[in-house]
């Protein structure tokens, strides 16, 4: 690359941008037919296309169509990009054919480059090829004319090839665009995670942890933000400020890992998202600042969400139901225990490769508040969460998560042994296959009697009676006692999930019942999972039994002291009572 096309000129090094790795090789990868690639800008991705026809030109060579929004967007990337950086690569001067080349069509030995526009359909239809390589494809037209959209029009061009190969990448617009969709029809996709240098817990990088400290005043200066902000652990235990020179270090030995489940066969599309949070060259700082600058305008966040966060815009209409979520917080900030609180559970949904966990503090009449969620990739980074001790507010006492509830539907051995080891303060549980007249019953399962001779129980749970009660105490004002809180700092992904399922009418075995049902095909749901298991425990711990807590000015009273576990077990004592 030359000094006008990067900040960093010369021969591309994979590792300035260790994320691209396997995106790049997953080109060469016999068993994937489809890559999708969800990102922001400057993240190295139009270099990442250029290698991957390089790579076809000296070893793979064969027909490729490279398919671009319009003809004059293909032309200047062709003219500008392209043949400029297959001119200058020694090991292609002898196979890149430049005398018998134009713009719109590179000729090499074995094959060809043909750069097109999305919205010529009669082009996209008279050309047969086995690779495939679409750009920016949220900028294509819907419908090209009387025939079918520019995606489905070029992709028919591979279909007569076994070996075909299709890439498609683009900055999102909305949920409903084109990236989007094909990032969630992916039968795997992927999310790159780094790990913290201080204390190893693996994680991916996110906007909601990139921190901007308050400022003195009504708003928040750009420079400010730019020069202060700080990107900030997701390990509540930890909350290390990751620098940039630390994420750059890190991303070196980065691993993409799978989000949601694996399918039973092999996958055929896979997808990558990622944002510019992990770009080298675009600092926390930069991101924090563009953000400040972005907020008040409609237009402006909408690309900062599309550009920066590599994130489809959700209109407003569709955020109305999360803020129903938002409007519970309280003023307790995240990993903070409320000082009316006496005991905590915790609910972790567990997937192929990651868990998302969720702790959830309790107090008298059900009044509860979410103090922390977020995820993990290892048992060991679960198992860091779970034994951690949580401050409680305005003291300096500190409280351990007493029983929290695991899902075992997806890796039942894993979780069975998971919770042998830390008997008796971990359950299983398990959704139910159809409703029950209880929210749960205990299973009794026989270990593999070379593990261990305690006798556990399975938590078999009607996650439908779980959801109306979540939903019932969020309709309280989040200041009266019996309501459903959550932290403040509690974010818009999480709200999200949470309001990922509605209610709805079903039959089921002749009856008219309500079932929760997901708003959307592929909606996650994870935080929401999680709520659920963290209630399991609490019933679990019989938690309707807390009393109710002294006035704040009696709290010095020690005659009028009420001891949490005078009604609640501890968990060892529940553990012994199973």
């Amino acid at each position: 690359m030359s000094k006008e096309e990067s900040s960093f000129p010369g021969p591309w090094q994979t590792d300035r941008v260790p994320y691209m790795r396997k995106i790049m090789d997953t080109w060469n990868d016999d068993e994937i037919e489809y890559i999708v690639f969800i990102k922001s800008t400057q993240v190295g991705a139009t270099e990442a296309g250029i290698n991957i026809i390089a790579y076809t030109i000296d070893q793979d060579p064969s027909r490729l169509l490279y398919l671009m929004p319009d003809d004059d967007i293909a032309k200047d990337f062709s003219a500008d990009r392209l043949q400029k950086a297959l001119a200058r690569c020694d090991i292609l001067r002898d196979k890149y054919n430049a005398d018998d080349s134009k713009n719109s069509v590179l000729r090499f030995h074995g094959g060809f480059i043909k750069l097109s526009g999305a919205q010529s359909p009669g082009k996209l239809a008279s050309w047969a090829v086995p690779k495939l390589f679409m750009d920016e494809i949220d900028k294509y037209p819907r419908w090209a004319g009387r025939e079918a959209s520019p995606l489905k029009l070029a992709e028919e061009r591979t279909k007569n090839w076994p070996n075909r190969k299709i890439f498609i990448a683009s900055t999102p617009t909305l949920e409903s665009g084109n990236i989007y969709q094909a990032y969630k029809e992916a039968d795997v996709r992927y999310k790159f995670y780094i790990q913290c240098p201080k204390c190893g817990q693996w994680q991916k990088l996110e906007f909601a942890n990139l921190k901007i400290p308050h400022q003195k005043g009504d708003k928040t200066d750009p420079v400010y933000a730019r020069e202060h902000a700080f990107y900030q652990c997701a390990n509540p235990a930890c909350q290390h400020r990751i620098t940039d020179a630390e994420k750059i270090e890190q991303e070196k030995n980065g691993r993409w890992c799978v989000e949601g489940e694996l399918p039973e066969g092999k996958p055929k599309k896979v997808a990558f998202s990622i944002n510019a949070l992990y770009s080298p060259w675009v600092t926390f700082g930069r991101v924090a600042e563009e953000f400040i600058r972005s907020k008040d305008d409609p237009a402006d966040l909408m690309n900062f969400v599309n550009s920066w966060l590599g994130e489809p815009w959700k209109p407003k209409t569709e955020t109305v139901a999360a803020k129903m979520v938002l409007r519970q917080k309280s003023d307790v900030p995240a990993n903070i225990i409320p000082k009316w609180a006496r005991l905590l559970t915790a609910g972790v949904d567990c997937q192929q490769g990651y868990f998302y966990w969720v702790v959830r503090a309790w107090g008298p009449n059900l009044t509860s508040q979410k103090i922390a969620n977020g995820q993990a990739i290892t048992w060991g980074d679960l198992q860091k969460v779970m034994d951690h001790w949580w401050p409680i507010e305005d003291s300096e006492d500190c409280q351990q998560i007493t029983l929290y509830a695991i899902d075992s539907g997806y890796r039942p051995d894993d979780v069975y042994q998971y919770c042998l080891d830390n008997y008796p303060n971990c359950i299983p549980v398990k959704g139910a296959s159809r409703q029950m007249d209880q929210r749960y019953k205990k299973s009794s399962i026989t270990p593999d009697q070379k593990r261990s001779m305690i006798p556990l129980n399975l938590y078999v749970v009607d996650t439908d009676q779980y959801k109306d009660l979540i939903f019932s105490r969020m309709e309280r004002d989040p200041k009266e006692e019996g309501s459903w809180r959550v932290d403040a700092d509690t974010s818009q992904e999480y709200a999200e999930m949470i309001c990922s399922e509605h209610r709805e009418e079903a039959m089921k075995n002749g009856v008219h019942t309500m079932t929760w049902k997901p708003n959307k095909a592929h909606a996650e749901n994870h935080y929401l999972d999680c709520e659920v298991y963290a209630w399991v425990a609490a019933d679990a711990m019989n938690v309707g039994l807390i009393g109710k807590i002294p006035e704040p000015e009696s709290m010095n009273n020690e005659n009028k002291e009420i001891d949490p576990y005078s009604i609640v077990p501890s968990a060892r004592m529940w553990g012994e009572d199973q």
